[in-house]
């Protein structure tokens, strides 16, 4: 098991503001899998990777404007940070805790 797996309650923050997602994360190797539950749905990752405590991956939005949303995490023990580059705005900051 990686540090990544596991469910987590993840917000984003944007200049548009704070945006929340439920994900579930799996990894064999160094593929990670998963969902992210979002207020217009579940989104599959795509492009997932991890290694050690670290992992990234994209989220293909659909709303309010259809992107990519390419995401980095670093977890340490039941929290993880990171960013998430949107287009071309401005990366967001990302926050996380573990919930399962």
């Amino acid at each position: 098991m990686a540090a990544i797996d596991g469910k987590w309650a993840i917000e984003v923050a944007t200049l548009a503001g704070s945006h929340h997602f439920d994900a579930t994360l799996t990894t064999v190797g160094t593929s990670l899998t998963g969902t992210a539950i979002g207020p217009t749905g579940p989104i599959a990752i795509r492009g997932g990777t991890a290694s050690g405590d670290t992992a990234e991956f994209t989220l293909d939005l659909v709303a309010p404007l259809p992107m990519s949303l390419v995401v980095a995490l670093h977890v340490v023990g039941d929290r993880l940070t990171g960013t998430a580059q949107a287009g071309p705005f401005p990366p967001s900051t990302i926050v996380g805790t573990r919930t399962g």
